[in-house]
């Protein structure tokens, strides 16, 4: 996935109105609890005569990856459209690192000295499975901790987006930002044949076998673009660059984006997507399955960022329910699967169908909620914080350098104070204060 990019105030548009930023802020927490917390029922519900529960088992990683691409690309944006300066690459290497790595080791060990099955086999596969590298070795797949894969593919995407964004933007740069716009827009789409071309092959050469090539970025590039597309049109859009009145009319209509998600769902659902659950697709089920996971994530995303505040989906997504699962969304993906692999060893569950649901779902719950609680407190929260402040004194110890052909260092942009800053009428103030706590900048 990655549950682990934080939303903070930091990641919206500075242009924006600060109660439009917090509203925004709010909304996209609450987006990634939302698909933390399917993934939790995906793979639950597998296990149980309710595999069709949620229909597309691969929502949540989909939709947090789109998620990422919008919220990292962001910086890259401005520069390229000569509204910031270029992010520093240390300061972003920091934060990617100081976010993914701390919870997961921590949950990794802990899992691995309660549960000596979910421990790995020899030196080279604790090596892999420590590191997230596993998804590059042919075969290797861990027991308990199937689900890392997507930070496997979240990593590389760390790696691969600096590399991708300067190229692209010293191409773009050196036009004006009205055409560096359209430059980058076709450079994005270039991920739509990647992604095609990629997944084509794992089927012509039955890759799939190993179960491992579908977990590389080119598989999902697709899903990171089109979030990287939408936060270069926001902030296109806020420079007065490109008028997007079509989309917000759309955005912000109540219910023709939530139906169009719904419209989606349904198709990739259907006989063309072939049958729930985790078992085996055609070439063609298994596209118009992705397909529709992609244009749904977008959909809400779309909803979230260009709609309205009053909005039905902006409404749910700000919910104190939702904003509280998106600050513990990483941690709630990290222990969930787990979890339910030690009760699944360890407990007797109901013969009935439905009890059976409902018996794993409250288990899996009780125990997973408090841990990720504890967690994001003690471990993740920490982690973030030291990386904010490590930042910060290296931006303001390199403000002292001068600009005779030395780099002067990104100026780290204030944050408002949320309490100066009055809540969106229509947003829940329960989840104005449960977004407070991630106010700072934590990328």
């Amino acid at each position: 996935m990655s549950a682990s990019t934080h939303v903070s105030l930091e990641d919206i548009s500075p242009g924006a109105p600060p109660r439009e930023r917090e509203r925004e802020v709010a909304a996209l927490t609450g987006l990634r609890g939302f698909a933390a917390l399917m993934v939790l029922v995906v793979h639950v519900s597998v296990r149980t005569e309710y595999p069709w529960l949620v229909g597309l088992p691969s929502f949540g990683p989909v939709c947090l990856f789109v998620l990422s691409g919008f919220l990292l690309y962001r910086p890259w944006a401005r520069w390229t459209l000569r509204l910031g300066t270029s992010p520093d690459l240390r300061r972003y290497s920091r934060r990617r690192l100081a976010r993914i790595f701390p919870a997961y080791l921590f949950v990794f060990l802990v899992i691995a000295l309660v549960y000596p099955r979910a421990r790995p086999d020899g030196a080279d596969s604790w090596f892999y499975n420590l590191t997230l590298t596993w998804i590059y070795v042919k075969g290797e797949l861990p027991l308990v901790f199937q689900h890392s894969w997507s930070l496997c593919t979240e990593l590389s995407w760390y790696v691969a987006l600096p590399v991708m964004a300067i190229a692209s933007g010293l191409v773009a740069r050196r036009y004006p930002p009205r055409t560096a716009l359209w430059i980058v827009t076709g450079l994005i789409a270039l991920s739509v044949p990647i992604t095609v071309l990629w997944q084509a092959w794992l089927y012509a050469d039955d890759l799939g076998v190993y179960g491992t090539y579908a977990f590389w970025l080119p598989a999902y590039l697709v899903c990171f673009a089109g979030g990287a597309l939408v936060t270069l049109y926001a902030e296109a859009h806020a420079a007065g660059l490109v008028s997007l009145s079509r989309l917000r009319r759309i955005a912000s209509d109540s219910w023709a984006l939530p139906l169009f998600a719904v419209a989606a769902a349904l198709m990739g659902t259907s006989a063309l997507g072939g049958a729930d659950g985790y078992v085996s697709h055609s070439f063609s089920e298994d596209q118009v399955r992705f397909v529709a996971v992609t244009l749904v994530s977008l959909a809400l995303l779309v909803a979230v960022v260009f709609g309205s505040s009053g909005s039905p989906t902006s409404w749910l997504m700000s919910t104190r329910a939702l904003t509280t699962a998106g600050l513990w969304s990483y941690s709630i993906y990290l222990w969930h699967l787990p979890i339910i692999v030690i009760l699944d060893d360890k407990l007797d569950y109901p013969d009935a169908p439905v009890a059976d649901l409902v018996f794993r779902l409250v288990w899996v719950l009780a125990l997973t909620l408090p841990l990720s609680a504890a967690t994001y407190a003690w471990i993740e929260k920490p982690a973030m914080e030291w990386s904010a402040r490590r930042t910060v004194g290296l931006a303001t110890d390199s403000r002292h350098r001068d600009a005779g052909g030395r780099r002067i260092a990104e100026t780290v942009e204030p944050i408002p104070s949320p309490t100066s800053s009055s809540r969106t009428a229509a947003q829940p103030a329960e989840a104005t204060s449960a977004v407070r706590t991630s106010s700072s900048p934590d990328e």
